[in-house]
Formats: C-alpha cells, sequence, structure tokens
C-alpha cells in the first residue's frame, strides 16, 4: 500500500556503487537530501578522492572484513546495513558499473567475456539486499543495443552465477514460458578463428581434456606476444629496437624454453614443436628485421593455440552452460571453432528482475547538456523507486526547464583564461581568483564555497605539442586534421586519427564528451595550452572546491569517467519528487541567486 503522504526522513542514506571520484552522489548530495552513508570504489586514486571530499572520512569507503580495497566482489550488504541498524527503507543506491558490449567481430582480446559486464550482476546483487527506496545505475548510451548481453550460466547459490542461471531467470518472468522464449536467445560464442590447419587436431584433443591448462598464462609475455602480432598485421617486416622489448621477448624465451622442458599438458598434447618454432624466430627478431610471413608460420600458431586455451578456459571459469562438443567448422580457408550457448540483453534483464524485485521503473538516455552542463554527454539512467514509495509516475527527466539555452564552454571556464595552469602536481599551490566582471551563472556556481581554485594544473607539453597547438590555433582549426602533413610525421597513420586528437575547443558551443583529455591532447579555445585538471572538470560540472588526487593522468581520467553533477542533481531532484520529497534548494532556486 502507498503512502498518502510525504515520506517523513529527513535525509536519505546513499550507497555509491562504483563511485569513481564521486560525481554522482556529489549531484544528489547538492540536494540538501542525501548524505553518502558508504561508497565503493576499487581504483586508489579515485578513493583518495572521494575521501577528501567527503570531510576525509576513511570509513565511507566499504571493505569487507577490514580488507585493503573496496571490492564489490567480497562485500556482503546484508551485513553493512545491519551493522549500521539502518533498512532499505532509508537507503538509495547509486552507480555506474563498468559495462562492455560483446561481439565476436569486435572485441577486446584479452578476455573472452569482460569481467566488466559481470559487475551489472553485482549491482543487481546489491539492490536485491538492500531492498533500497530507490536505485539509479547509469551506464554508457549504447547499453539498450543487442551487444551488451549476459549469457546463461549455471546455477550456483550464493554466487553471482545465481543471477544468470536459467532458474533464475524463470523465476523473474514469472515462470512465464513465453516470456522467457522472449528474453533468451540462441548465440554463439566464437573461442577462436585461425588459418594454421595443423591446429586442428590439437584442438579436437583439447576438447576431451579434464584439465585446461594454458601455455602462456603471464599477462607481460601474452601481451608482448599480441603486440608483435598487431605490429605485424601493419608492417611486412618486424625487428625489435627498444632495449625494454628485448629484455620481455628474452624471458618469454626463457619461459617457454621451461614450458618445452617440464610442462606435462605441453608434453601431453606434443605441442613441443610449436613451441620451438615460435622460440627460434624470437630469437632472430631480437637481432635482425624479420619478414611477416615468417612470423605468422611461426609465431602464430602459438599465438592462435594459447588464445583458444584462454578463451575456453575462461567459458568453462565464467559456469558458462554450452553445447559439447565445440563446434568446429572450416570456413573461408580458416578454422573456426564456436560454443553455442544461449544469451539476453542487458537492459531487458535489468527490467525484467527491477520489476520482479518490486519496483517501478524507466529508463533513458540522457543529455547533459540539457540539464546546463556546458558539454555534450550522452548517459544511460535506469531509474527505479519501489513501488509503496512510488506516489507519482516514475519518470526521469528528459530536459531542464530552466537551463533553456545550452551552457557553453566559454560559460564554464572563460574566466580562468588569464590563469596560467602550474605544471608541478607534487608542490602545487591553489590559485587565487582573478577579479572578473559578469561572470555566468555557471561560473558563480563553479566559485560558491570557494575562494581558491584547485587543480589548474596542465601538461608540461612537449615543443612539438606547443607547436601543434599553436598552428592550430592561427590556421582556425578544429583539431589534429588541421595540421600540415609535416605536422603529423609522428603518428603511423595520420588519416586514422580520430577528430577528438589534439581538439580545440570552441568558446561558443557546449564542449564535445569529456574523456582523458590530456591522452587526447585537448586545448584550450583561446590560449595555445593543454585544457588543465580544473577546466575539464569544469566541463563536467565539478565544483572549484571539488578536489582530485593522484597523478596528473590519474586525475584527467577520474575526470573523464565521472558523471556531471548537475545531470546527477536533476535526477535527483526528480527523485525526490517523485517520493513525494523535495530539496533543499533546487538547481532553478540557485541560479536565480545568482542573476
Amino acid at each position: 500500500m502507498k503512502p498518502n503522504k510525504k515520506n517523513n526522513i529527513e535525509n536519505y542514506k546513499v550507497i555509491d556503487l562504483f563511485a569513481g571520484a564521486g560525481g554522482l552522489s556529489n549531484g544528489f548530495e547538492q540536494t540538501g537530501k542525501f548524505e553518502v552513508l558508504g561508497a565503493v570504489e576499487i581504483n586508489p586514486a579515485a578513493v583518495k578522492t572521494y575521501i577528501r571530499n567527503h570531510d576525509n572520512n576513511e570509513d565511507i569507503i566499504i571493505k569487507e572484513n577490514n580488507g585493503e580495497i573496496s571490492d564489490i566482489t567480497k562485500i556482503d550488504f546484508y551485513k553493512f546495513i545491519n551493522c549500521k541498524n539502518l533498512s532499505g527503507d532509508e537507503i538509495i543506491i547509486i552507480g555506474g558499473p563498468p559495462c562492455q558490449g560483446f561481439s565476436n567481430a569486435n572485441r577486446q582480446k584479452n578476455y573472452l567475456i569482460s569481467g566488466n559486464n559481470q559487475l551489472v550482476k553485482e549491482f543487481v546483487r546489491a539492490v536485491d539486499e538492500i531492498k533500497p527506496v530507490a536505485f539509479l545505475l547509469e551506464n554508457v548510451k549504447t547499453m539498450k543495443s543487442e551487444v551488451h548481453k549476459f549469457f546463461v550460466t549455471e546455477h550456483i547459490e550464493e554466487t553471482i552465477f545465481s543471477y544468470s542461471s536459467e532458474e533464475h531467470l524463470s523465476l523473474i518472468t514469472k515462470k512465464d514460458k513465453e516470456k522467457l522464449k522472449k528474453l533468451l536467445k540462441q548465440d554463439s560464442i566464437t573461442l577462436i578463428e585461425t588459418k594454421h590447419e595443423n591446429l586442428r587436431t590439437i584442438l579436437e584433443q583439447i576438447f576431451i581434456q579434464d584439465e585446461i591448462k594454458p601455455i602462456i598464462e603471464n599477462k607481460k609475455y601474452i601481451s608482448r606476444l599480441r603486440s608483435i602480432e598487431r605490429y605485424i598485421n601493419k608492417s611486412n617486416y618486424i625487428k625489435l629496437k627498444t632495449k625494454k622489448e628485448i629484455n620481455e621477448v628474452s624471458n618469454l624465451i626463457k619461459y617457454l624454453k621451461g614450458k618445452v622442458d617440464n610442462d606435462s599438458f605441453v608434453r601431453k598434447l606434443k605441442l613441443n614443436s610449436i613451441l620451438t618454432s615460435a622460440i627460434k624466430v624470437l630469437n632472430l627478431v631480437k637481432e635482425q628485421e624479420i619478414n611477416k610471413e615468417e612470423i605468422q608460420n611461426n609465431i602464430g600458431p602459438l599465438i592462435d593455440l594459447n588464445r583458444f586455451i584462454l578463451n575456453y578456459k575462461e567459458l568453462i571459469d565464467e559456469k558458462i552452460i554450452f553445447e559439447q562438443p565445440l563446434c568446429i567448422h572450416n570456413i573461408n580457408n580458416k578454422i573456426t571453432v564456436n560454443a553455442n550457448v544461449k544469451s539476453y540483453n542487458i537492459v531487458e534483464y535489468l527490467e525484467y528482475v527491477f520489476s520482479y524485485y518490486g519496483y517501478e521503473i524507466d529508463y533513458n538516455t540522457l543529455d547533459a547538456s540539457d540539464f546546463g552542463v556546458p558539454q555534450r554527454r550522452n548517459r544511460f539512467m535506469f531509474l527505479g523507486v519501489k513501488e509503496k514509495f512510488a506516489l507519482k509516475e516514475v519518470k526521469l527527466p528528459l530536459k531542464s526547464n530552466f537551463f533553456i539555452n545550452k551552457s557553453t564552454t566559454k560559460d564554464a571556464i572563460s574566466d580562468l583564461e588569464e590563469i596560467p595552469p602550474q605544471k608541478d602536481i607534487v608542490n602545487y599551490t591553489p590559485t587565487p581568483y582573478n577579479e572578473f566582471h559578469n561572470l555566468s551563472l555557471l561560473q558563480c556556481y563553479y566559485r560558491k564555497n570557494s575562494s581558491l581554485i584547485f587543480n589548474h594544473i596542465n601538461t608540461k607539453s612537449r615543443e612539438l605539442s606547443i607547436k601543434r597547438f599553436k598552428a592550430i590555433k592561427e590556421s582556425g582549426g578544429e583539431n589534429f586534421h588541421s595540421l600540415s602533413d609535416d605536422m603529423k610525421s609522428t603518428y603511423t597513420d595520420s588519416s586514422r586519427t580520430q577528430n577528438t586528437i589534439y581538439l580545440r575547443l570552441n568558446y561558443f558551443e557546449p564542449s564535445p564528451t569529456v574523456v582523458n583529455v590530456r591522452k587526447s591532447m585537448w586545448n584550450h579555445p583561446k590560449n595555445a595550452v593543454a585544457l588543465s585538471i580544473r577546466e575539464a572538470a569544469r566541463l563536467q560540472s565539478f565544483r572549484d572546491n571539488f578536489i582530485f588526487f593522484g597523478t596528473k593522468d590519474q586525475q584527467y581520467q577520474q575526470v573523464g569517467n565521472a558523471v556531471p553533477p548537475l545531470l546527477a542533481r536533476a535526477v535527483a531532484e526528480k527523485l525526490l519528487n517523485i517520493i513525494g520529497d523535495k530539496p533543499v534548494i533546487s538547481i532553478e532556486e540557485e541560479f536565480k541567486e545568482y542573476k
């Protein structure tokens, strides 16, 4: 039964999952109605930032059994809220679990199944265990697409696999066979595609082994082999040049020799000839230029075989149910090994599971620039409110009624243009504001509760980078492609360089989606310099009193990964409205004060 009056709660307790630096929770806190009870974040630099912006309270980071890191897979949320003497009826869960699409044609080659996708299940588990008033799941704008999927696993109680089994799916579809059939799709995972016909017999032998053991498990050695593979795909010859490359290959050779001499799995499958051929060519490549064909014929079989074993082992370790035996085909002069599985779309699953848990839901893709953020940034939002607390229809806001005109880059950072960014992060001194007339409303918002500017630091650009910044500015150009050919020579294939590389911002438009702007070499719209951490943070709508910690690259990355606080605040205000409450001060009320 729904209550007939607003909830009598002074402040809602927020549990912030996959918290990063804290942009999402910062927006919620700005309403004056939410306070963070605890946060889960595994990245050490982001943890430092989060703690510093929460009164240096180290206990705000949730860790299981006094562990060193905040690993969500190890946290018992039942236990956590019981220790706090709280119930779910006082709690809101927010967070953006990393989620990567799965595609046989275009995926990260390090792992077959992205472990990040499993973290969405951890978010579901947290909601299941805490049963909060409401939750907000934030993610990439493409989360609704077909490439974002889960695979059906075995059902193992009290593990994450219980959230992806057919028993679980049958339960959340309320044992409706038609709904379950609609949710589940027959699917196939490609474990390997190789042109090396001599591997076929070995692959068939591996299918029947009781123990699956990769030839190479060391990530550094795998990475070195794959870098050779990538290099030879672009060039007809390869020769190692750096001392680091030569040392890594020397160590890899020793490792492979040890496998030939001592590894029972290698002996059992008679893999000695594959390893010795690879060792011979790896020895040569340290000293001389080797052609593409020799690399592919002698090192290629080892790379493909090891990739298959790693993928097959991962399929087993992830408890994914697949038809046995695996399917092996000859297609277009290549051997292809597929595993027939069942999959289901992540967003469709979230609809079913949260509805089953008793939540009214809505999801949509929101553009941050529609909510006052000076940046075009599309993010997928999934909002759920427990049925008994939903006094109004559960709907996400689609745009702000207050920010009719989009905020621009100039609105965000023009008051900093005459304050040179510092270079030294170790001896950084917070910068006082310059006197600046006619501050934009956004600049007034940024300066609230702060007399100093923190993190106004940029990279110490190389001479060539500075020349490029100046050339782009002087020509009125937009990015790397605006440069003359003689200034592009350090790039292997400059024609394939993304438009966001060496991007010069436009003062009179919102910024494009902020990423790690240091790696992308973004430059200031007026000054021929790299964008500072603080300027990037302002494009994300962080106030100036929000301080970032870590190395320069870590700080830039934290900014790029964050949810814009103004976007989060708009959603938080809408949530309050749905549950019969309101912010202490709304965005509109606050910004009207600046006029």
